[in-house]
């Protein structure tokens, strides 16, 4: 059975825009899947802001994931192990105190559109939190140091819609 002329070219019409449009989504699927680089979520950066009673640190995350969870720790010399490597290592901004976080799991990256913007070692000039310093990058874990000048107490809390990480260090 043949096919007349016209349905034939209609045909071959449709085909035709057919490879165009799967040509023309294939490179927008791959930018959009190129957005959500992060397996695990992403911590873009760190910002500080100082109230009445307390300073106050951001920790902005992507939202493709739940957020992570976060372990605190008090040190009182600052001193930290960063990932298996068993050497023992001090925050940079000296502080009275010091606050270590466990951020896992997690992800940083240093380029493209989930890239963590802030320093690695933010000095901060606030009356309890005088720096942030990250220390660390290791299998899912992402640590961070706070230097402390003096407070009272502190108040970790992870928040969605948008995901962040918020401590509060209250003078």
């Amino acid at each position: 059975m043949s096919f007349p002329r016209t349905a034939r070219n209609l045909a071959a019409s449709v085909l035709a825009v057919t490879g165009v449009l799967t040509a023309a989504i294939a490179p927008a699927q791959a930018a959009t899947a190129a957005v959500t680089s992060c397996e695990h979520v992403c911590i873009l950066d760190a910002r500080t802001g100082g109230h009445p009673d307390h300073d106050r640190l951001v920790f902005d995350l992507t939202d493709n994931v739940p957020p992570p969870a976060v372990q605190a720790q008090l040190s009182a010399d600052g001193s930290y192990m960063p990932g298996a490597s068993g050497e023992t290592r001090h925050l940079v901004i000296t502080g009275k105190s010091y606050l270590l976080l466990d951020v896992s799991p997690a992800e940083v990256r240093s380029s493209g559109p989930d890239a963590y913007t802030t320093p690695a070692v933010q000095p901060v000039s606030l009356p309890s939190l005088k720096g942030v310093q990250m220390t660390g990058d290791y299998e899912g874990h992402i640590g961070f140091g706070l230097s402390l000048g003096d407070y009272t107490r502190y108040q970790v809390s992870t928040l969605t819609a948008p995901n962040r990480i918020v401590v509060d260090v209250y003078h």
